[in-house]
């Protein structure tokens, strides 16, 4: 038996059957084979070696904000930073606080994602189903589950990746209302609305099919839905309230300056549109890749896919078209005695009242608005456009081909015998683009997980950094030292920090961007985890330490970490205190030390703590440094370095580097002063609330002053 020639009491495109959820109806479903298969591959495709998630920055941050709501008892009112640099609303995180209740391991909220995104997949088949038959929900199902760049936003966290199952569920809501004329889809209908722009808040446009649909279905609008749908916002942004009053609007402030930009109209909506559904648009760069050696095939994809989905749209229009004829608009003459006005707005309600009277129709109308509408909406804007603005028009370009497929296919079949041979040859046509689709998924998947693509220093693999902390604990572990330090950058500084605290050995993570920390010479050697792109590190662990190299754990698409065990130099010779910033550092050198790092010429000087500062969450220690190069009483060039530590402790050193010009002239001496301050969290009090949010805030910075009162060092050129 074909799924086309399976006609379900729940395949409702024209008249709004309801099925009853009886044992025989849920044994349907559980017999519809085609649900397994694609489950499975939605499945295999979201979780295959899922450890090799992207976690930087913004993953770091929404995660480890939900495992400290969890653990320091904080109430959310604020994820991550929007692009246009306001507060997002905290949904993802209560999301997110499942997994990490359980657990602090970051591959749970990926796996939650995942999950999610699956689900979508499930949910597209269940709504295409019951509104436009088996053999539709098939093909948007598999084709959805299957495709490229949905299944990119399905493997890492990031609060735009969690929107898909809550946005088939809106427009389900919808439809029960519009299309079955069902009482009480309004308030599940607002919840979900409120909690997919706490997700992304471009999706605001999605209030345009729900105004639609109260005016497609005004009869099953209820006083009492609504009121629970504005509470069920109230309770679901009440914290964000609380933190916009507490700082006094300053994101709506943002909002009302970006819309007062000037706006331009360009096309970037519907390029992004397009990827969703038909990705190819140029070989990867790297030709050993399989994704490489699939591209010819893939590119004829990419305009079969265009083809399906304009054949989709053009279908949807059709219909919305053909249902006129079938169900002509109607108006009664005006009675005796009304006013003119009052007959023109009795006609106007009558036509209103026809044209929602077609279930199709209202369906084909809903389907366009959701697809179309936002799309004109982006087509002019004053802020960037960016590809995860269109998660919330999926899956349905999908669902247009569903509807193409299964539409042609019951024409094909009406015509008789003589056209079955072309059925069958559209079936197969389709089935090609469908293996081809997931040839080209599969190839991506693969090679992004055996590094193919090269990610470059710019992308951190959760696995690859749990791997080599874990090799990192372990190695101080079994030779019992007591300290691990792990070299940060721009792109890792916050996804180590959090992942660092994981470990049962101390640690520091410091941006090695200018400094080092080193043990104290007395001490016992440490572990040193340094990833490829922190060449200084290496170079300054290499002049003033014995460093012996004990593995080096691979990361995924670049160079491997070095993991080292370190012994500082030979004990130094303390300075007297003249030379020391009193209760913090103290210089080592009594004259200038030059090294190179590539192209650079570096001043490299020694410092050690006075003082000890404990590791806490979210927080960090700065000494930002200011070297005067002076020239015959004068400044002749003034550089600084921020060494930024989360932990400190008393005796260890300091290795300090600062840039030199090459045109500059050679000083006599060189003039130090210091600023010390912490970062930590910026958690705000409202009432009995603790309000945790993404700012953090730094404590007053104190200027370092010398025990004879001065603020500054002196070092000798020569």
């Amino acid at each position: 038996m074909e799924i086309d020639d399976v006609h379900d009491r729940d395949k409702t495109p024209i008249h709004p059957h309801h099925r009853s959820l009886s044992l025989q109806g849920m044994y349907t479903w559980l017999t519809s084979w085609e649900i397994y298969p694609i489950l499975l591959a939605a499945s295999f495709l979201r979780f295959y070696q899922l450890n090799i998630t992207e976690f930087d920055e913004d993953q770091a941050t929404i995660f480890r904000m939900a495992r400290d709501a969890v653990m320091h008892g904080l109430l959310p009112a604020a994820s991550n930073i929007a692009s246009i640099r306001i507060n997002n609303p905290p949904g993802v995180i209560y999301l997110l606080m499942l997994p990490a209740a359980f657990s602090a391991n970051p591959l749970w909220g990926a796996s939650l994602v995942a999950l999610l995104n699956v689900l979508a997949v499930l949910l597209t088949y269940v709504f295409v189903r019951r509104y436009f038959g088996r053999l539709a929900a098939a093909l948007a199902a598999s084709l959805y589950a299957t495709a490229s760049m949905p299944l990119h936003f399905s493997r890492f966290i990031w609060q735009q990746n969690m929107i898909a199952p809550f946005v088939v569920l809106f427009i389900f809501a919808l439809f029960w209302g519009v299309v079955d004329r069902r009482k009480g889809w309004l308030f599940p209908a607002l919840f979900l609305l409120g909690l997919v722009i706490q997700l992304q808040e471009t999706t605001v446009l999605l209030v345009i099919p729900l105004v639609l649909a109260i005016l497609l279905a005004p009869e099953t609008v209820r006083w009492r839905d609504l009121a629970l749908g504005l509470l069920s916002l109230l309770l679901i942004y009440f914290p964000y309230l609380l933190w916009e009053i507490a700082t006094k609007f300053a994101d709506l402030a943002i909002i009302l300056n970006f819309a007062k930009l000037p706006a331009h109209t360009d096309t970037t909506a519907i390029t992004y549109y397009r990827d969703f559904f038909s990705p190819y648009t140029q070989p990867p760069s790297n030709p050993q890749t399989l994704l490489y050696q699939l591209f010819p095939i893939l590119l004829w994809l990419r305009r079969f896919m265009l083809v399906l989905v304009g054949g989709g749209f053009v279908t949807a229009v059709v219909l919305f078209v053909l249902s006129f004829f079938a169900a002509p608009l109607t108006s009664n003459a005006t009675a005796a005695g009304i006013t003119a006005k009052t007959a023109l707005w009795s006609r106007i309600w009558r036509a209103w009242t026809s044209f929602r009277a077609a279930p199709e129709r209202c369906s084909m109308l809903l389907l366009l608005a959701w697809q179309i509408v936002p799309l004109l909406a982006l087509w002019r804007h004053s802020v960037p456009v960016f590809p995860y603005y269109l998660l919330m028009l999926m899956p349905g370009p999908f669902i247009l081909i569903g509807l193409l497929i299964e539409r042609l296919s019951a024409w094909l079949r009406q015509r008789g015998r003589q056209w079955s041979i072309s059925r069958y040859g559209f079936y197969i046509f389709i089935c090609l683009v469908l293996i081809a689709q997931i040839a080209g998924t599969t190839a991506g998947l693969i090679d992004e997980a055996s590094g193919n693509n090269r990610h470059g220093t710019g992308y951190n693999s959760l696995g690859s950094a749990q791997n080599a902390l874990g090799e990192a604990d372990q190695l101080a572990q079994q030779h019992h030292l007591n300290r691990v330090y792990i070299s940060s950058d721009l792109y890792s500084q916050t996804a180590l920090r959090y992942l660092a605290e994981q470990m049962r050995t101390p640690t520091t993570v410091f941006d090695a961007s200018s400094c080092l920390p080193l043990p104290a010479p007395t001490a016992a050697p440490a572990v040193y985890l340094v990833s490829p792109a922190d060449q200084l590190a290496l170079a300054l662990l290499n002049q003033f330490a014995a460093v012996t190299l004990i593995a080096q754990p691979p990361r995924l698409g670049s160079d491997p970490y070095q993991l080292s065990i370190v012994q500082p130099a030979s004990p130094l010779v303390a300075s007297s205190s003249t030379r020391e910033f009193e209760n913090n550092l103290q210089l080592l050198d009594t004259q200038a030390r030059l090294i190179h790092s590539g192209n650079t010429t570096l001043l490299a000087t020694r410092w050690t703590f006075l003082r000890a500062a404990p590791l806490l969450y979210r927080t960090t220690y700065t000494y930002s440094i200011s070297a005067a190069f002076q020239a015959n009483s004068s400044v002749v060039s003034s550089v600084y370095s921020n060494c930024v530590l989360t932990s400190i402790r008393a005796g260890d050193q300091l290795i300090v580097t600062f840039p030199l010009q090459a045109k500059m002239l050679a000083p006599s001496q060189v003039s130090f002063t210091a600023r010390f301050y912490a970062t930590q969290p910026h958690t705000i009090a409202f009432g009995p609330f603790q309000l945790e949010n993404i700012r953090d805030r730094r404590t007053i910075p104190v200027s370092l002053q010398t025990p004879g009162g001065g603020n500054a060092l002196i070092l000798n050129w020569t």
